[in-house]
């Protein structure tokens, strides 16, 4: 699929070639590129970085053109769902590969009123770029409200679905953490500009991208270890109510301790106990049974242990 970039984003029929001084972007899926990889500038190292899996964003500087790959984690589940391109850009081209399941996914992104009206297929790529992280800033705030939440609802109740929902929340952003990451190293290698491809203004432009996933970063770090400060308070939480419910067993072990020993003493049933044969023995040994709880139960309170 053939698009025009300058003076408007639309596409062009699949039979019409590129007018002459225009700025083109194509998208291929792999099996197209690889038939016509030959044809493209760094086909040696296009041809590489197809045949290995996309694991994380990158870029790599070539004499002609600019290659790499994005892995962009969906914003709605990160832990399960990526969206992955390999690009390739020269002064008048922008080649996107990308997987067929994917292409949906890739309409949706190039749908940005921000694409319309790019004069460059630079301005085009740096406008894409900043599309990826646009909003980030309000998810990672929904972030910090959601732990917010656990951290409140942990000092009142105790379930055990709150340690999955941390837990989840802190994975879900090592897999942001690591996205902000990889785009950082982009664009400082954008941003050097080392082959001279991009116009001198661009090194400024990734530059201050750079920055602004730099914050993003910062943040979710901040929220990681939010989430494993909360995490603390749950186990401490749950040692507390663990501490409390040992000690309530001990105070009722010990309480019927005495008469444990009573009632073994007096169960031994020798000839010659005398109290074997009152006939008040019965009701004494309960007041007697009785007093020992009722101070033990004094006792206690006293100490605290109550």
């Amino acid at each position: 699929m053939l698009f025009s970039v300058c003076g408007g984003f639309h596409p062009l029929p699949e039979s019409s070639q590129a007018p002459s001084g225009s700025c083109i972007l194509e998208i291929l899926s792999p099996e197209e590129a690889l038939a016509r990889c030959g044809t493209f500038p760094g086909s040696q190292a296009l041809k590489r970085i197809l045949q290995e899996t996309a694991q994380y964003c990158r870029v790599e500087m070539m004499p002609d053109c600019a290659l790499g790959t994005l892995v962009i984690p969906d914003r709605l589940n990160a832990l399960k769902s990526t969206f992955s391109a390999v690009f390739c850009i020269t002064g008048k081209r922008l080649l996107l590969i990308v997987p067929e399941k994917d292409q949906t996914s890739l309409a949706d992104r190039l749908s940005g009123q921000e694409l319309e009206d790019c004069q460059d297929i630079f301005q085009f790529f740096f406008r894409f770029l900043s599309l990826q992280i646009q909003g980030d800033m309000i998810l990672l705030q929904n972030y910090e409200k959601r732990l917010a939440t656990m951290e409140e609802a942990i000092t009142e109740s105790f379930p055990r679905e709150w340690e999955k929902n941390i837990n989840l929340c802190r994975r879900q952003l090592l897999k942001l953490q690591a996205f902000y990451q990889q785009m950082m190293d982009m664009c400082e290698i954008l941003a050097d500009n080392d082959n001279q491809l991009f116009p001198e203004e661009y090194s400024q432009h990734y530059s201050r991208l750079s920055n602004r996933i730099d914050r993003l970063y910062d943040h979710t770090q901040m929220l990681r270890e939010y989430a494993l400060q909360i995490r603390e308070i749950y186990q401490s939480q749950m040692d507390l109510k663990q501490n409390d419910t040992m000690r309530m067993l001990t105070v009722v072990t010990t309480v019927f301790l005495p008469l444990s020993l009573l009632t073994g003493w007096y169960g031994m049933n020798f000839d010659n106990m005398p109290e074997l044969r009152e006939p008040a023995a019965y009701f004494i040994l309960i007041g007697i049974c009785a007093a020992i709880v009722l101070l033990e139960i004094w006792y206690f309170k006293k100490k605290g242990w109550l």
